[in-house]
């Protein structure tokens, strides 16, 4: 049998003890559990510098680590099972500590002391779960508080629930504007099936990370011959490609012929790239 190991955690020497009954290996390991403690993990394909980069763990993801090598831990996140390399340095064993609040924002800036003034210690993408150990540290009128494992968050940017959009198009929208990056899932950077993926968040929903598991997983296929047959937060998937249908002939997509997160005219993008209805698969979440 065949694995995709991107949602799996098989090498050609370890694997999961989960899979023991599914596919042989030279021996097993049982996952040990962790937390990423930095804003945004950069998630390789191997352990190696320059391996190539094909996701990121954000701050407060639960993730199993089944070894470490050269200070790279090989793991799977809890969240969306993607697996991967990560610096060690960016995670934190043992299980993760109750949250007591989310990153509401797009994102929060941290900071080594509670004063805006201060230079930031690190980016905390939304929805990320903070749990905080003391709250009402206020400077100059500024109310902040202080993480478990340091650093100071304003308290505006926090909420006691994850957040929430009135719908998927909606919630993509809040990211138009930022930059295209390759494996990026938060504000400082997002690829088209992150962007899905993070404003799919906004309604508690899980989805797979890349285009092609999300093509196979969400929704059901919707036959589409015209424009008209689309919906507002229909997906449309082309090869390589997802965007989120907004209304009105227009998608919102994190799109690399751009570098950024655009709110486009369907019709426009169509007839510059070439594409047909014929190439499109249309899933309704």
């Amino acid at each position: 049998m065949t694995l995709d190991r991107r949602l799996n955690a098989v090498r050609d020497d370890l694997a999961d003890i989960r899979l023991r009954t599914t596919i042989a290996a030279p021996r097993y390991a049982e996952g040990r559990p962790a937390r990423v403690i930095v804003g945004r993990a950069p998630v390789h394909r191997g352990p190696k510098p320059g391996s190539p980069l094909d996701t990121h763990y954000h701050y407060g993801e639960r993730v199993l680590v089944f070894a470490e090598t050269r200070g790279a831990a090989w793991c799977q996140s809890c969240e969306d099972s993607y697996v991967g390399y990560v610096s060690a340095r960016h995670l934190a064993f043992g299980e993760a500590p109750s949250a007591t609040h989310f990153v509401a924002n797009r994102g929060a800036y941290t900071y080594r002391v509670p004063d805006l003034g201060a230079d930031p210690l690190d980016f905390l993408p939304r929805h990320s779960p903070v749990a905080v150990a003391e709250s009402g540290i206020v400077t100059r009128d500024t109310a902040y508080a202080r993480l478990d494992n340091g650093g100071f968050l304003p308290e505006s940017c926090l909420a006691n629930e994850p957040p929430r959009s009135a719908d998927i198009a909606a919630a993509a929208s809040l990211y138009l504007g930022c930059p295209y990056l390759w494996g990026g899932r938060s504000f400082l950077g997002l690829d088209c099936s992150g962007l899905v993926q993070q404003a799919f968040r906004d309604f508690g929903i899980a989805v797979p990370r890349d285009t092609d598991m999300q093509r196979e997983t969400i929704g059901r296929p919707v036959a589409v011959t015209r424009l008209t047959d689309l919906r507002r937060d229909d997906l449309i998937f082309i090869p390589g490609h997802v965007m989120i249908y907004a209304g009105k002939g227009r998608v919102v997509h994190a799109y690399g012929g751009g570098m950024a997160v655009r709110d486009d005219r369907l019709a426009d993008l169509m007839k510059s790239n070439g594409w047909s209805f014929v190439r499109f698969a249309v899933r309704r979440p």
